[in-house]
């Protein structure tokens, strides 16, 4: 003899007293709370466990949302959306967390360009020491210019020596010789040893002297007098015989003992022991 479980016996007594119901007869050994015989138990309200004044009702809007026909393409959108979410958060994890701003692109190095790089250096250093060596060599000629004026601010500008002795301006030796006709001439040499007649005298010159850049020659004339002659250098005018504050030419008789220079003055003594002075300003 079996036995029934609880949920069988309520069954049938529900089953029951649904059939009783429909067909108006009494039910019996129910009362009041006898249940159709057709009702779903699964479907019946359960008495809830929660206080009844603790429930809220939801308004519109709230609680879960059913997917119809009208919002299946939103709801597909959103589950896409979400999706793609949780898989980008994951992406952006550990390891696969993404490297802000770019990382330069390194290139080979471009050979030609190295070699142009490399030519243009080696281009600098040529055209440097190319200025340098032009620099050198026009401070070493600037040397060699300078060392003449140097010598030529060392030459004494007033200068007396004997007839047969020279002197030098600018690097140019003077001095007296004898010119085949019996009479003299000034020549001056160079540094290269080339000579060149500067004038001629009439006389017999008694001494030679330099006075600044002009030639004095004291002279003995064969007519018995004597006279001082003068010449610049470097000019194209003729000696001159020196003249007085007149313009007349300074002379005297008898020959020329001697003749000294005395700054601007030449003090020329005669064979008869009279002395003039000529000036040489």
């Amino acid at each position: 003899m079996g036995y029934a479980s609880n949920d069988e016996r309520y069954r049938h007594s529900a089953h029951a007293a649904g059939r009783h119901a429909a067909g108006g007869h009494r039910v019996s050994g129910v009362g009041a709370h006898a249940i159709p015989e057709d009702v779903d138990d699964s479907t019946a309200p359960r008495q809830c466990a929660a206080p009844v004044d603790s429930l809220q009702t939801l308004s519109a809007g709230q609680g879960a949302r059913v997917t119809t026909r009208e919002n299946a393409a939103e709801a597909a959108d959103i589950a896409r959306d979400r999706a793609e979410r949780r898989s980008r958060n994951r992406r952006l994890s550990g390891r696969n967390r993404p490297e802000y701003g770019s990382k330069p692109e390194r290139k080979p190095a471009n050979l030609k360009s190295v070699l142009l790089v490399i030519a243009g250096v080696v281009g600098l250093f040529v055209i440097l020491a190319i200025v340098a060596f032009v620099t050198f060599l026009g401070a070493q000629d600037n040397t060699q210019s300078a060392e003449p004026a140097a010598t030529t601010a060392e030459e004494p500008q007033q200068v007396q020596t004997t007839a047969d002795g020279s002197v030098t301006y600018q690097g140019v030796s003077y001095a007296i010789e004898a010119a085949g006709d019996g009479t003299y001439a000034v020549v001056a040499t160079d540094s290269q040893g080339n000579k060149t007649q500067e004038f001629t005298v009439s006389g017999t010159p008694v001494t030679l002297i330099l006075y600044n850049s002009v030639i004095v020659v004291p002279e003995n004339k064969s007519d018995g007098t004597w006279d001082v002659v003068a010449y610049t250098i470097g000019g194209d005018s003729e000696p001159v015989a020196v003249a007085d504050s007149s313009g007349n030419a300074i002379t005297g008789t008898g020959t020329i003992a001697s003749a000294a220079l005395d700054g601007s003055v030449v003090h020329v003594t005669d064979s008869t022991g009279a002395t003039t002075d000529v000036s040489l300003e």
